[in-house]
């Protein structure tokens, strides 16, 4: 009995300890975490950041600051990172361009191998683009096909050249049999206010730039790109459910690391990662924008990446898009 109850409290004991990956101690950061940012403070991508920064420093006991760092399609951002020493200190939130479509886009232009130089931490969200159109343009999706289809020149605005609006125009274009011509404006702001105008009368948008004037019948918001109707628009088909699969598109967001980061420290920030996604605050805040909460593995992230990779590989050459 006194050798039972010793392993008991052994047991017992050992369990009090977190453990990370293949029963290594959890991992725990000695400094300040830096989360690098590909764009401005301010816009959607910022504000993720700092609210992920938020809850990763009261998990991992550490301040998290957000660093942004514009410019190159966020692939300066993204070379520090791979840059950097794989010891959990230098994380990074990319969208999908950098990690998914400029490798097929503009490979001669990257300045790191976005498969073999980082680590995949987590899938943060998913969030569809939504195809937007003036009040002159029909709102019910056959009517709309049939006045897209007699119009097979006709132009839409994204926010430029490769981001993940424009790829949704040129496989809408492609997929239809059509010869949409494309044209970049400087923000959706400025693609909105055009809209609303009639300068054009159709634009690719994230959807969260549209919720609030579609809810304001401002624009007419015709379909989204995800597999699923969104929460904010749920008057809104999807293209899946409309039959056009092969134009589905998240405008996802990952957290990556360097690679070769040691598996305790994957775990650790993994882990984290998830208890800030999933929090009650930040899933209301991601679906007020339109955007659908992910998580899950690290493994499950990886994954992810590689198809989205994989996907544009064989897709970008159809498309005929270029960047200058």
């Amino acid at each position: 009995m006194p050798k039972r109850r010793s392993l008991i409290s052994l047991l017992a004991g050992a369990a009090a300890f977190p453990t990370g990956a293949r029963g290594q101690p959890a991992w725990t950061p000695t400094r300040p975490v830096r989360l690098l940012v590909g764009f401005p403070p301010g816009g959607a991508a910022d504000l993720l950041a700092r609210r992920l920064a938020d809850g990763l420093a009261h998990g991992l006991g550490q301040p998290v600051v957000v660093e942004n760092r514009p410019g190159a399609n966020a692939h300066l951002a993204l070379d520090a990172v791979a840059k950097a020493v794989p010891d959990g200190h230098v994380i990074a939130l990319s969208p999908m361009g950098p990690l998914a479509v400029n490798p097929a886009l503009m490979p001669a232009r990257m300045p790191f191998d976005a498969g073999r130089d980082f680590t995949a931490l987590v899938h943060v969200w998913d969030q569809p683009n939504v195809i937007v159109a003036g009040l002159d343009v029909p709102a019910a999706w056959p009517d709309f096909l049939v006045w897209l289809r007699s119009r097979p020149d006709e132009h839409y605005a994204s926010v430029g050249p490769g981001s993940s609006q424009h790829l949704t125009g040129a496989l809408l274009s492609r997929t239809l049999g059509l010869r949409m011509e494309h044209v970049a404006y400087r923000g959706s702001p400025a693609a909105l206010t055009a809209i609303m105008a009639g300068e054009i009368r159709l634009y690719m948008d994230s959807l969260a730039g549209t919720i609030p004037l579609a809810r304001a019948g401002r624009v007419r918001a015709i379909a989204v790109t995800t597999e699923a109707r969104s929460a904010a628009l749920p008057d809104v088909p999807s293209l899946a459910e409309l039959g056009l699969t092969e134009v589905t598109i998240s405008s996802w967001q990952v957290v990556v690391g360097p690679a070769r980061m040691p598996p305790a420290v994957v775990a650790r920030l993994n882990a984290e990662l998830n208890r800030v996604i999933h929090t009650p605050e930040l899933v209301a805040w991601m679906r007020d924008l339109g955007a659908e909460p992910v998580g899950g593995s690290a493994e499950a992230a990886a994954a992810m990446l590689a198809r989205e990779r994989d996907r544009w590989q064989r897709v970008m050459p159809a498309l005929g898009v270029t960047v200058d």
